[in-house]
């Protein structure tokens, strides 16, 4: 008796190629779809924020004033977006698991692109920004083992005020207006981040225990 076999049966590439279209398009729709994990507006924004920390880090590093201009107006619309990512997932009611966890990532890829580059021209003390960095791999690696157990921590207040006087530091060291304000403005987000890094780690124990 003859048997009847699938038209794609006897080509594993065309098997293949459907397997491959299938889960692009379950991507596609995962991403697309609104539920908890998807990229809605905010999170373009967040994802934004981080594609164009590389044209920061290159005008930085050129150090002529119309390059500092353009770092610094890099900057400002990267902390803007900052700010208009949290505020539109709370307007539209998209405050999701990804978009609470992908902000504060881009947030210290932000100040990141900007302290590394302000090092190496010498505007700021590698010690200071050594401490800043050491605190957002402490949070980064608290984190992880929080969302390991199913908590998602978001941003606290002390954590923002940080970011706060990290901004406002990084833009004054940036286009070189009252440098000595910009020092005092930095060590001031150095000491507050030891003292959001400890607001964290209560605030998981607390959680997981």
């Amino acid at each position: 008796m003859t048997q009847t076999r699938p038209a794609d049966a006897g080509h594993p590439d065309k098997r293949e190629r459907k397997r491959e279209n299938s889960w692009i398009k379950s991507a596609i729709l995962i991403l697309t779809s609104g539920g908890e994990g998807s990229l809605t507006l905010p999170n373009w924004l967040t994802l934004t924020r981080i594609l164009i920390l590389p044209l920061l880090v290159l005008f930085l590093l050129q150090g002529s004033p119309a390059s500092r201009t353009i770092a610094a107006t890099i900057f400002i619309t990267a902390a803007l977006t900052d700010w208009l990512d949290g505020y539109l997932a709370r307007k539209h009611g998209q405050i999701t698991p990804l978009g609470e966890l992908l902000d504060p990532v881009a947030d210290k890829l932000l100040i990141m692109a900007a302290l590394l580059p302000l090092v190496a021209l010498g505007k700021v003390d590698a010690w200071v920004v050594g401490i800043l960095l050491g605190r957002e791999f402490l949070v980064t690696a608290m984190r992880a083992v929080a969302l390991h157990h199913g908590l998602v921590v978001a941003a606290s207040p002390i954590g923002k005020a940080k970011m706060g006087l990290e901004v406002a530091a990084i833009i004054l060291l940036i286009i070189e207006l009252f440098p000595p304000v910009g020092t005092i403005l930095i060590w001031g987000a150095m000491i507050v981040s030891l003292v959001s890094a400890i607001d964290y780690f209560r605030k998981i124990a607390r959680e997981l225990t």
